[in-house]
C-alpha cells in the first residue's frame, strides 16, 4: 500500500478543504438553507460525499494493513455512504418546492457514483483483484473535479440571490414593482449586480 500515500495524501487534503469551503458557504447563508428543506438536505449530501472522500483517503494512508481489511472497510464505506445518500435524496424529494434548483437536483444527481464506485473498488479488492485500487481514482476525481462543484456553488449563488432580488435575476423584477406600489425609497442597482 506504500504506494497508494501519495494519492492517499491528494485525496485527504482535497477533501479537507473542500469540507471547510463547504461550511464556509453553508455559513454565508444559513437562515436561507435552513428554511429550505431542499438545500438542508442537498449540502448534507455534499458532506456526506466530501467525508467519503476523506475516509478514503484516510483507509488508504493506514499502514500495514491487510488488502482484505482495505476492502473490507472500503466496501463497508461505500454501502454506509449509499444508504445515507437515499435518505438524503428520498428527504430533499419530499419536499414540495417547485424550485428550479430543487428539480434539477432530484433529476442529476451524481452522488451515488461515489459511494457506488468506493463499494465496488472494496469488493473487487476482497476479490484479489489486482487493479481493484484503480477503481477509486476515477470515483474520487469525478467528485473532487472543479467543474461539477462550481456549477453546484453557481446553482446555490442562483438560487440564494433569486431570493435576496439582485438586479440580474427575474425576481428582482417583483422586488422593483412592490418597492413602486409602496412608495419606499428606490435602491439604486447597476443592472447585473448585488448590493
Amino acid at each position: 500500500m506504500h504506494e497508494w500515500d501519495t494519492f492517499a495524501v491528494i485525496i485527504g487534503g482535497s477533501a479537507g478543504a473542500l469540507v471547510g469551503l463547504l461550511f464556509v458557504a453553508l455559513s454565508i447563508h444559513a437562515g436561507r438553507i435552513a428554511e429550505s428543506a431542499d438545500l438542508r438536505n442537498r449540502a448534507a449530501q455534499t458532506l456526506v460525499i466530501f467525508a467519503v472522500l476523506l475516509l478514503i483517503g484516510v483507509i488508504l494512508a493506514i499502514p500495514l494493513q491487510p488488502e482484505w481489511l482495505l476492502g473490507a472497510e472500503l466496501l463497508a464505506l461505500g454501502v454506509l455512504a449509499a444508504g445515507l445518500l437515499i435518505i438524503l435524496d428520498h428527504r430533499a424529494g419530499q419536499s414540495d418546492s417547485r424550485k428550479t434548483l430543487a428539480q434539477t437536483l432530484k433529476v442529476v444527481n451524481p452522488s451515488t457514483l461515489t459511494a457506488g464506485g468506493t463499494a465496488l473498488a472494496g469488493v473487487l479488492i476482497v476479490c484479489r483483484i489486482s487493479w481493484a485500487k484503480f477503481l477509486l481514482v476515477p470515483t474520487v476525481c469525478q467528485r473532487v473535479s472543479a467543474a461539477d462543484e462550481i456549477d453546484r456553488l453557481v446553482q446555490c449563488w442562483l438560487h440564494c440571490t433569486s431570493r435576496l432580488g439582485c438586479a440580474a435575476t427575474p425576481s428582482a423584477h417583483r422586488f422593483r414593482r412592490r418597492e413602486r406600489t409602496h412608495h419606499k425609497p428606490r435602491r439604486t442597482r447597476r443592472a447585473g449586480t448585488c448590493a
